[in-house]
């Protein structure tokens, strides 16, 4: 979802111009990093994290009298139509959990596979901050700001994101606590005791904690995640962009690029 939603921005003409940018955004990413395999990570519903707090991402629901329902409504049938190609035409693995976020799904591939492979995580979600903090083996590039991103080596990014809350995923913090005194709390363990001390304090930190964390499954859970076949269909992916009316990308030579591109992953 975080690159679907980064695409909506750019070329915005013709019947799917998300669609456009998404494959040449993607295409941008994979020349750049070339790396073995690729694994596109979908959203499943979070449950145990609404159970936790029924009021997690509420603030996300959009109402149909909501003047850009309509819009947001185009951008899923584009998002949709994406994930369909990428499953059935493309090199990579879409994989989803039903209950997990791709955030908790992500997580647990990096956590299960060998310190050796190494990993690039591509998203603008600050979340992933505590995986660097976790596994050496992980960078974390932020395609908005187009750099790899650095974790705090003071202090716990997960102790402080519980600490100061999240409203983009609408977990409140605790009262009176900013970012610089999360930040203090956080490397201060003798000052976060004290504070934690009190009963209400370490309620909503306890509970913000498990919200903020990625979930690390076990077996039962694990086997519940599904992953598309790497595969290649580029006759139907050329005849989708000739339908679409991307022209600039169907062209001989562009297009030759495009397919080489992909080629290599899952060799």
């Amino acid at each position: 979802m975080n690159a679907a939603h980064r695409a909506r921005s750019g070329f915005t003409l013709g019947p799917a111009p998300v669609v456009y940018n998404f494959f040449r955004q993607f295409k941008a990413l994979v020349d750049e990093f070339k790396p073995s395999r690729v694994y596109i990570v979908l959203e499943g519903r979070p449950v145990k994290r609404y159970e936790a707090l029924t009021e997690y991402k509420a603030n996300r629901i959009m109402q149909e009298d909501d003047p850009k329902y309509k819009e947001l409504q185009k951008f899923y049938v584009q998002k949709d139509f994406i994930v369909d190609l990428l499953s059935r035409c493309f090199p990579v693995s879409v994989v989803r959990h039903p209950t997990s976020e791709c955030d908790d799904t992500i997580y647990n591939l990096i956590n299960r596979s060998t310190t050796a492979v190494p990993w690039t995580v591509v998203s603008s979600d600050t979340d992933f901050i505590q995986i660097l903090q976790e596994f050496q083996h992980v960078k974390l590039w932020n395609p908005v700001k187009k750099g790899f991103v650095s974790a705090p080596e003071e202090y716990d990014y997960i102790t402080w994101k519980a600490l100061r809350g999240d409203p983009t995923d609408n977990i409140p913090g605790i009262p009176g606590v900013g970012d610089k005194t999360a930040e203090k709390l956080a490397k201060d363990p003798t000052a976060l005791a004290k504070f934690l001390a009190d009963p209400a304090n370490s309620e909503t930190f306890t509970r913000n904690y498990d919200l903020v964390r990625f979930m690390n499954w076990p077996d039962e859970d694990r086997i519940k995640m599904t992953s598309s076949a790497p595969t290649k269909n580029w006759d139907e992916v050329r005849n989708v962009f000739q339908d679409f009316g991307f022209n600039s990308m169907v062209k001989d030579e562009t297009w030759q690029k495009f397919m080489v591109s992909f080629d290599a992953l899952w060799g």
